[in-house]
């Protein structure tokens, strides 16, 4: 029965000793697993490029929404041209679009939750006798660069069609004399810049 007992002694020390070196192993490995992680992640460095576009109108910075009003309209008028600006001050280039949210022409109301862009388009370039055009300058805003959200309306005094130019001119006359302080055309436009991939 001594032996016995002896015995059994011996294999719980084995597995005592066993225990204690497995539990010493899997620290060391547990601590250089760590150490190792530590090391690649103390490697990685980045650099952050700086993302900064500003809209401006008349050297106001606006939020995106810009609206343009223009007061009066008459066959023969002076070219009109106003534009927002688009600075980008970052280290990214940046891909710039427009989207027409309204257009008002006299008493005439076209929104963009009725029409698509490409019929707002159509509406500004082929309704009227006069012309109405919006775009940009360029469509990639370069880092430390300035790109122009332009509008131009152009009504010469002969447009080429007398029967329109008389009408829309009598409107335009009329609206004026029923509405002194109200503009005659008002575009409202939203401006955004998306952020250029970083891989390009």
């Amino acid at each position: 029965m001594k032996e016995r007992i002896r015995k059994a002694w011996k294999v719980i020390k084995r597995i005592r000793y066993f225990l204690i070196f497995a539990i010493l192993l899997l620290s060391v490995n547990a601590y250089a697993w760590f150490v190792f992680v530590t090391r690649v992640d103390s490697s990685i460095t980045a650099r952050v490029r700086s993302w900064n576009v500003m809209f401006q109108v008349h050297d106001n910075n606006i939020a995106s929404e810009v609206t343009f009003d223009i007061g009066e309209i008459y066959p023969g008028m002076p070219n009109y041209n106003d534009y927002a600006r688009i600075v980008n001050t970052g280290d990214s280039s940046g891909e710039a679009f427009f989207t027409i949210k309204s257009i008002r022409v006299f008493t005439n109301v076209y929104t963009d939750a009725n029409y698509s862009q490409g019929e707002l388009i159509d509406i500004l370039t082929s309704n009227y006798p006069f012309t109405i055009d919006i775009s940009l300058t360029n469509n990639m805003v370069l880092p430390g660069h300035t790109e122009r959200f332009n509008i131009d309306v152009i009504w010469p005094y002969e447009s080429g069609d007398d029967a329109l130019d008389t009408y829309w001119g009598n409107v335009a006359y009329n609206y004026k004399l029923s509405h002194p302080n109200t503009s005659c055309i008002e575009i409202s436009a939203e401006i955004r810049v998306d952020q250029e991939s970083i891989g390009q």
